[in-house]
């Protein structure tokens, strides 16, 4: 099933790289926290140690929310006195805390704390020192952010509505904890202590709220995910919600509602949709959905439906979305205010809310003036804040890196890097390669707001802002490499180039482990010839057949030359001869793990042409011959990639691949060792051998040999996995009890499921004794 790649639905936050490197002799590492402040990073999803160490974040319920308020914008939002002190109510440090200085007038006995967005509260605990006496008499107040509002109805910045009150008489508890005695009241982000009453040395060392969990949505922007609103209007058209407004709901902040401004009515139904993507996958058990609790307690949803779904894309290329939910709004939700929704623990990207924001049916039921139809057939889908939540580690995390430019036309050799990777995590390292760079120009006015080159020219001088310029790949660059599958492996890309960028995934397929990232570092030296090309012929050919062919290899730019060459595939290869400059040389060819290697008659220089003759069968579409230059002569062996492209006028595809005719044949040239068994244990056809030749699997898929009675039932099955190329199973005559089965006549079926299609054959056989 593909995976989401791009949602063009979804507004992303764009990062332009700059291209820069932390160089150091003929490498470029990472491991210092330092050096990945430039990489492009889901901020709320990966940590970077004070050791280096890149690591992703593990999503929590319940927590704690007062520890990480800071992180949010949070923390003492005001206090009456002793605020050197303030601070310690949310260090999580028993031993440390706040108490007001009691030479201070009584009024100014308070501290005041801002969790710094809005929470789902479970409990509130406040926790005194266990050395003195706590806090007799004191008020508890919070707030959910609501503002004091004048007659006009106009909120008043910087003040608070308290909506829970409560005054603690004749206190001696250390621990006092407080329970939302309903649901409108769960959502907090204010919490106030007023002391009443002088007790010595009493000191408050924690605010401790324990809510649902980390909400996932208040991390979708910094993890490079978005936003997307789309009402339908008459006519079977939408209108997109501007991210300004939509960015609303997800903010943290039930102050920052978003609401569609205008009422849109029709003959037909209209509906609306919010998706919220969360950046990356993760593991989620509930949707909080907040209407309306500051602008009047209400829930603005009469029909909807929450839905969710990994990113996962169908045949027509849209998400693949699991319904949680389909259908109104509930009385006890519009008197709360809000609509919960868990589900069981499943992997999540996107979260979907869509509702039916005009009722056609309703209205023509209703009747009456504009006024009655809109209280009853609208649903405006008011929302202050959309919630999620789960546990564990995002599914994966991808880091990426600038642009990085070691300084000239280099031979990328290999990559290196080092990392925790605990059962059921993975790391995936991809490169590419260029050697141009498109430029971005971007103005500003003296806000910062981007503007265009026009509009920026006609402003004055005083109020024109920065012009920057940024840099990303050219035109010229490889696309995404194959994955590194072990640290030191020859690297991926095409060499030589002068730009590299690297791509890092770090995989969890279970939740509750994570890979890490220590230490990255691209090897390189100096490019053993500037430019060099390498085609093949023939480039297309017959499967399953062994067919001559000539690797043809043209090198321009040299400095000192190079004394070997080696090739690679997939497939076993042959060598039969050797030419430089047309005239055959003498040379063994030493076998290696993908191929062979040749030893050259001497250092081969610029325009020379190379020529490697060798036998080879292909089972797979499109397999490539990797070609690389060799120099051998030093303590450390240099080896270059070569690039496909146009070495001479006797191979005219330019291409290093060779293909197969379009047939979808997945096996061929199937051969039974016989037709019939003598099971008797003479050592003659006591066994059925079957051969036959895969091909066109990328990877390796179930092949499998059943033998059935001419009435069909299976009485025996054979199954392996299988690669392309040639492959072998057998059959001894027996069941699956392993007894020997009588004579007779049988149906031998072959079955194998390629990639995108299954094939089968079968034969008759005999059995005699």
């Amino acid at each position: 099933m593909r995976q989401l790649k791009e949602l063009a639905v979804i507004v992303p936050v764009v990062l332009l790289t700059g291209y820069s490197c932390p160089c150091q002799a003929d490498q470029l590492r990472f491991e210092r926290a330092r050096d990945w402040t430039e990489w492009t990073l889901p901020a709320r999803a990966v940590e970077i140690m004070a050791d280096g160490t890149i690591q992703p974040v593990r999503a929590s319920r319940p927590i704690n929310a007062a520890l990480n308020a800071q992180r949010f914008g949070g923390g003492v939002r005001t206090i009456g006195s002793n605020a050197v002190d303030g601070a310690l109510v949310l260090d999580g440090d028993l031993n440390s805390g706040w108490g007001p200085d009691w030479s201070a007038p009584e009024q100014d006995w308070w501290i005041e704390i801002d969790l710094g967005r809005a929470v789902s509260l479970r409990q509130l605990r406040l926790v005194f020192a266990a050395e003195s006496d706590p806090f007799e008499l004191f008020d508890l107040q919070i707030s959910n952010g609501e503002q004091k509002r004048t007659n006009a109805r106009v909120p008043i910045a910087g003040t608070l509505v308290y909506r829970i009150e409560e005054r603690i008489k004749q206190n001696d508890q250390h621990v006092i904890s407080y329970e939302p005695q309903s649901k409108e009241h769960s959502v907090i982000r204010f919490v106030r202590i007023q002391v009443l009453s002088f007790v010595p040395g009493a000191r408050l060392v924690e605010i401790e709220a324990e809510t649902f969990g980390d909400n996932l949505v208040l991390n979708s922007i910094e993890n490079l995910g978005g936003v997307d609103i789309v009402i339908e209007t008459e006519g079977g058209d939408s209108e997109r919600i501007s991210v300004a407004n939509a960015i609303g709901l997800m903010d943290g902040d039930l102050v920052t509602p978003w609401r569609f401004g205008r009422a849109s009515r029709g003959q037909t139904d209209i509906f609306g949709r919010i998706t919220v993507d969360l950046g990356l996958v993760y593991w989620v058990d509930e949707v909080r959905l907040i209407g309306r609790l500051v602008l009047g307690r209400g829930f603005d949803f009469k029909f909807y439906e929450v839905m969710t779904s990994d990113g996962s894309l169908g045949p027509d290329g849209t998400a693949l979305w699991f319904k949680h939910f389909s259908g109104h709004g509930s009385q006890t939700n519009r008197r709360e205010g809000m609509a919960d929704h868990p589900f069981p623990l499943r992997p999540v990207r996107l979260v979907r809310i869509g509702w039916k924001y005009w009722d056609a049916v309703c209205a023509v039921e209703t009747g009456g003036g504009q006024t009655a139809t809109t209280i009853a057939c609208q649903a405006q889908g008011i929302t202050e804040e959309l919630q999620a939540f789960g546990t564990g580690y995002p599914l994966a995390v991808t880091l990426r890196s600038q642009i990085l430019d070691p300084q000239g036309l280099k031979n990328f050799t290999n990559l290196e890097w080092e990392g925790e990777r605990p059962p059921g995590t993975r790391h995936e390292i991809r490169t590419r390669t260029g050697n141009d760079l498109n430029s971005v120009i971007t103005f500003h006015n003296k806000d910062g707001k981007e503007i265009t080159e026009r509009a920026w020219g006609k402003l004055i001088p005083s109020f024109r802002g920065s012009i920057d310029t940024t840099f990303g790949v050219g035109d010229d660059w490889s696309p995404w490499s194959r994955i590194y599958h072990t640290s030191a492996q020859a690297f991926q890309s095409p060499v030589p180039r002068r730009y590299v960028q690297v791509d890092v995934r770090l995989v969890s397929e279970d939740p509750e482990a994570a890979a890490s990232l220590e230490m990255l570092q691209i090897n390189f030296d100096d490019p053993l010839a500037r430019d060099v090309v390498a085609e093949i012929a023939p480039a297309l050919t017959t499967p399953a057949v062994q067919q001559a062919f000539s690797l043809f290899v043209r090198p321009r730019g040299t400095v000192t030359g190079f004394d070997y060459l080696s090739v690679e595939a997939s497939t076993q290869l042959n060598f039969v001869e050797a030419r430089l400059g047309g005239e055959r040389f003498d040379t063994l060819a030493e076998s290696t793990d993908n191929g062979f290697r040749v030893a050259l008659p001497r250092r081969v220089q610029s325009n020379e042409l190379l020529e490697l003759s060798f036998d080879a069968e292909i089972y797979l579409q499109s397999t490539r011959f990797d070609v690389f230059l060799e120099d051998r002569s030093g303590d450390v062996p240099v080896r270059q990639r070569v690039d496909a492209g146009d070495a001479t006028d006797r191979a005219p595809a330019n291409t290093n691949i060779v293909s197969l005719p379009l047939d979808p044949e997945l096996f061929v040239n199937v051969d039974l060792s016989s037709r019939v068994l003598t099971p008797n244990g003479d050592g003659q056809n006591d066994e059925l051998q079957v051969a036959l030749d895969v091909l066109n699997l990328i990877e390796e898929r179930p092949l499998r040999l059943r033998i059935m009675e001419l009435s069909g039932r299976v009485i025996r099955s054979v199954a392996r996995g299988s690669a392309a190329g040639q492959q072998h199973l057998v059959w001894d005559a027996r069941d699956e009890s392993g007894v020997l089965v009588p004579p007779g006549i049988y149906i031998l079926e072959l079955n194998l499921q390629g990639d995108g299609r299954e094939e089968s054959l079968h034969r008759l056989v005999t059995v005699v004794y």
